[in-house]
């Protein structure tokens, strides 16, 4: 008879995981804690700093540039001025109503009306093109549709320390400007961000609302003014 052969079969181990998941599980709690912690500290140490927001406004701006590391006031509002008078003394040009038919005995008459349309807006292209004046700071034209501010040799703005000064210049505008009705307004060249926040400073000490807009060194200071599309700068 023959006897059945027996294999010998290991016995199956079972391993215990528990352990292991309770140090994963430990682990992963540090972790959280520790990121927790870093940002609890990063806020607390985190500084305030007073960041431009955009706010509409009905206020008048008053325009300063501040370049060179000075400040400058345009005195826009006496350009402005002088520019509407001008404007006021133009002949009026009369545009002509030319009708869908004109009969062959009425051609001369209608050409010569558009002939002295074109002329009247011709001599007042002329008269604007001439318009120029000059300031403390700058020398006034018309580009274009666009009034140019060349600043003049030598017409030194004052410093960011010169502004901080009492019965500085900058002290002196403020005091005829209204701030329930007008906002100050910055043109700031980028080599002199350091004197426009120290003016800006002086101005919110003041009461003002403060806009401002930064421009290149290479860029030209004009204000369109018989086009559209002319300079905003927004309360900021």
């Amino acid at each position: 008879m023959k006897q059945r052969r027996q294999y010998f079969t290991p016995p199956q181990q079972t391993q215990n995981l528990d352990s292991f998941l309770d140090v994963m599980t430990n682990t992963v709690g540090v972790l959280v804690f520790i990121c927790l912690f870093v940002y609890i500290v990063a806020a607390g140490a985190t500084k305030t700093i007073r960041t431009p927001i955009i706010s509409q406004s009905d206020k008048t701006p008053r325009f300063f540039e501040v370049r060179d590391g000075r400040v400058h006031y345009l005195f826009a509002d006496e350009v402005n001025e002088q520019f509407a008078s001008l404007i006021e003394r133009l002949p009026e040009c009369y545009r002509p109503e030319i009708p869908d038919y004109i009969h062959p005995d009425y051609y001369s008459y209608y050409l010569d009306r558009i002939e002295s349309y074109r002329t009247c807006q011709q001599r007042r292209v002329e008269q604007l093109s001439d318009f120029e004046m000059e300031n403390k700071y700058y020398q006034v034209e018309l580009i274009g549709d666009s009034l140019l501010y060349e600043p003049k040799t030598g017409a030194l703005g004052e410093t960011a320390a010169d502004v901080t000064r009492r019965n500085s210049e900058f002290e002196r505008i403020l005091q005829d400007i209204d701030p329930n009705t007008e906002f100050l307004a910055f043109i700031v060249k980028s080599d002199s961000y350091e004197a426009f926040r120290v003016a800006r400073q002086e101005a919110w000490k003041r009461g003002f609302d403060v806009g401002w807009e930064p421009q290149t060194l290479d860029t030209d200071l004009r204000f369109n003014v018989l086009g559209t599309g002319g300079r905003s700068v927004n309360i900021q």
